[in-house]
């Protein structure tokens, strides 16, 4: 993997960093801290998407197909939804700690 040039949390130019060992990834303890919350938050919220999305996809009644949300969403949009939301948020997740879409 090559260095990155920049901070991966707010863009500020790395310096060289030390000789030897990882290379930086962030810029400071302020971007490292909000990045790792950030992580946390998303990884929360990426399993309570998948455990809704997993029941949605496990129930095939007929009551499940028509039922509407509260937002006038079918299960169908909201089965959309899910899908769009976790992948929205693997993709911020791997931009975060600086991995490529190759993984």
């Amino acid at each position: 993997m090559a260095k990155p040039l920049t901070c991966l949390r707010c863009g500020t130019a790395l310096g060289d960093g030390p000789p030897t060992g990882r290379p930086p990834r962030y810029c400071g303890d302020l971007c490292k801290r909000l990045t790792e919350y950030e992580v946390r938050r998303l990884d929360r919220r990426l399993s309570g998407y998948e455990i809704e999305l997993r029941e949605e996809l496990a129930d095939r009644t007929a009551a499940a197909d028509a039922w509407i949300d509260k937002l006038g969403r079918s299960r169908a949009q909201r089965i959309g939804d899910l899908r769009r939301w976790i992948k929205a948020d693997t993709e911020r997740l791997r931009a975060l700690l600086g991995g490529t879409d190759d993984a």
